[in-house]
Order: C-alpha cells, then sequence, then structure tokens
C-alpha cells in the first residue's frame, strides 16, 4: 500500500486518530488521489487495529480468568483446611473443659469441707 510512504504519520497514532487525521489529508491532497480509495484503506486499516485490539482484549480476559482458577484451593484443600480448624477448636476445647474440671473438683473439696466443719459444729451443740 503505497500510501504509508505519502502519509506516514497515520502509522504513528492511534487508529481512530489516524482515521481523523487521514480524511484531512485526503480532502487536501495535491495529486488527486481518488478520495474513496485511500477511505477504504484507511478504513480496512481501522477496522484491523479494531480487531487486533479486541484478539488483544480478549487474550488478557482468558488469561486473567486462568489466574483466578489458579488461586483457587482444591475441594479437598478446603476440607484439608476445614478439618485441621476443626481439630485445633477441639483442642482447645478440650483443655479448657479439664480446666474446668479442676475447678469444679476445687470447688467440691471446698464444699465438703464446709460441711464437715458444719456437721461437727452441729454435733457439738
Amino acid at each position: 500500500m503505497d500510501w504509508y510512504w505519502y502519509f506516514p504519520s497515520l502509522c504513528m497514532v492511534s487508529p481512530y486518530k489516524s482515521c481523523k487525521i487521514g480524511c484531512e489529508l485526503i480532502s487536501s491532497h495535491p495529486n488527486g488521489y481518488q478520495t474513496s480509495s485511500l477511505v477504504q484503506m484507511i478504513t480496512v486499516d481501522v477496522e484491523r487495529h479494531a480487531r487486533d485490539f479486541m484478539e488483544a482484549a480478549k487474550k488478557l480476559q482468558l488469561y486473567f480468568i486462568g489466574l483466578q482458577h489458579e488461586e483457587l484451593p482444591t475441594k479437598e484443600a478446603t476440607l484439608r483446611k476445614d478439618i485441621a480448624e476443626m481439630e485445633e477448636e477441639m483442642r482447645t476445647k478440650t483443655q479448657l473443659i479439664k480446666k474446668h474440671e479442676k475447678l469444679i473438683l476445687g470447688w467440691r473439696k471446698e464444699l465438703k469441707d464446709q460441711l464437715d466443719k458444719h456437721i461437727t459444729e452441729l454435733e457439738r451443740v
């Protein structure tokens, strides 16, 4: 396509801007090129850039979707994590139960001692 030689600035800008610049250059072109063929070439170029952009966007989207799926844990890993959390919770609660059982045994002993003390005082009376 020899229009690149006449309009090198079209290759260096975005497709939408090149379309606008191309139309301005075509309307004032001194050599009398056929306006319709240049517009068709620029339109095809803009469409090609838009299509390339959309393809790149789709590839990026698929790439990021793939990354999201890689980061998701499997069901097996999720279950193992849940089981480990439950086992830790059971250990903590078992320790708490043992602590409270010791406290209850101590209170029972104190109550029994007080009961024995009251019984001995009642027998004296």
